[in-house]
């Protein structure tokens, strides 16, 4: 039973953040048709999801450090409320300098839910539930933006606000689902398993005092995936925010259409997860499956940016597409995977939203960045940034593996120490 309620759990947190990219992303997916709307250019348009990332990146490292103390049912609920409140504003204004500061709000209260859900999750679950929550959770980015641009693609002849509308609906449908069904699963779920949540409780407690080189280790391959949050972010959601307008510009195609190509990247996307996981059976090392597939994205790169005087749109989106799924398996590592295989190591809900922080930094970065370059020097100084972001984060994984190789030295030289003072004292 406790398995059929944990199922239920998990499939919950699911459903909630998966929603919650219908209020994050709706902007960015309609990017085109606001600078349309409103008359301004990329870098105004892209300041508006600048804001958003700020906010929501500082509220992960926030959400995550306090979590610990949140009354999970009633702030959950509450965020999902107030971004409810946020979209529908946007939905209804006319004045293009507000909807800035509406959305740094919407993006500080979706911030309280990927840590607490991942709270959530390692604390309630056993351990034997936590790969098929990995690998559920993992697939909410991809299935959220695929849903919005998909929505965007239909709403793109009608009225683009109709999607802001669309959001409030849902987070307010959604909210409430949560608040009454939240509590019972837990319920539920500690009555089958009051034994084996205190063993787990324990267990979590407990770090031997010796291994202060595992520590470190850990602490450096966190320091390091927080890096490669801010890099790999700034290619998956440089490329989410502004492929449609690429596609518009380079290759003439209209709003709707651009639209519709664009969709090729969140649905490669949805199977960056199940990649990251089948990935890590090879390379168990987090940094390195990370610097593999960021190598691959940067060649990818390169013949994308090699074949632009071809003029054909589709070697542009295909090549992005993949780009999207090696980058998206990264992120999972980073925000999910990384946090959620450490159970009883770490406290994942801290560590899952410093991480996931460190990530919308890159958002933040990304989206007026990229719209600055853009204005001023057009797509190809934009395209040769994001190679040589990825070049980075091969560099930076030799010299990660360099220092883990030394700190695991020093551990060897002081077990062999030991073992000698051992003898001598016999």
């Amino acid at each position: 039973m406790q398995k059929k309620y944990g199922s239920y759990l998990i499939w919950l947190c699911w459903l909630i953040y998966a929603c919650s990219y219908i209020g994050k992303i709706n902007y960015a997916a309609n990017i085109n048709l606001i600078m349309d709307y409103y008359g301004v250019e990329k870098a105004q348009a892209g300041l508006v999801s600048t804001f958003f990332f700020f906010a929501y990146g500082i509220g992960q490292v926030i959400h995550g450090l306090l979590c610990k103390k949140y009354n999970t049912r009633w702030m959950i609920f509450g965020s999902l409320l107030v971004s409810a409140v946020a979209n529908v504003t946007v939905g209804v204004c006319t004045n293009f300098e507000i909807i800035k500061y509406v959305w740094l709000l919407n993006g500080f209260c979706m911030s309280v839910l990927w840590p607490t859900l991942i709270r959530v999750l390692t604390e309630t679950l056993a351990k034997e539930e936590m790969k098929k929550a990995t690998i559920t959770m993992g697939t909410t980015v991809a299935v959220g933006t695929f849903f919005v641009y998909s929505l965007s693609a239909i709403l793109v002849k009608i009225n683009f606000k109709i999607i802001f509308f669309i959001a409030t609906a849902i987070f307010v449908v959604v909210a409430l689902v949560w608040a009454q069904a939240y509590p019972n699963l837990v319920k539920k779920i500690k009555e089958e398993s009051d034994e084996e949540t205190e063993d787990v409780a324990v267990q979590t407690q407990e770090m031997p005092k010796k291994q202060s080189v595992a520590k470190s280790l850990i602490l450096l391959c966190a320091a390091t995936l927080g890096i490669y949050g801010v890099a790999t972010n700034i290619v998956k959601d440089g490329l989410t925010t502004w492929v449609p307008t690429i596609l518009k510009e380079q290759y003439k195609l209209d709003d709707s259409l651009s639209i519709i190509l664009t969709l090729a990247l969140p649905v490669v996307s949805i199977f960056g997860n199940a990649l990251a996981v089948k990935v890590h059976k090879k390379i168990t090392d987090f940094v390195v499956q990370c610097a593999v597939n960021c190598a691959i994205a940067g060649c990818i790169i390169a013949g994308v940016i090699a074949g632009l005087s071809l003029n054909q749109f589709i070697v542009t989106v295909v090549g992005f597409a993949i780009v999207c799924l090696l980058v998206s398996s990264c992120n999972s590592v980073i925000t999910s995977i990384f946090p959620m295989f450490m159970k009883g190591k770490i406290n994942s809900g801290k560590m899952a939203g410093i991480l996931n922080g460190c990530c919308y930094l890159g958002s933040t970065i990304t989206s007026y960045g990229l719209g600055f370059m853009a204005d001023h020097v057009g797509w190809y100084p934009v395209f040769w940034l994001l190679f040589g972001i990825c070049i980075a984060v091969c560099v930076i994984a030799c010299v990660y593996s360099a220092i883990k190789i030394n700190l695991k030295r020093k551990e060897e030289k002081t077990v062999s120490q030991e073992e000698i003072d051992q003898q001598d004292a016999c």
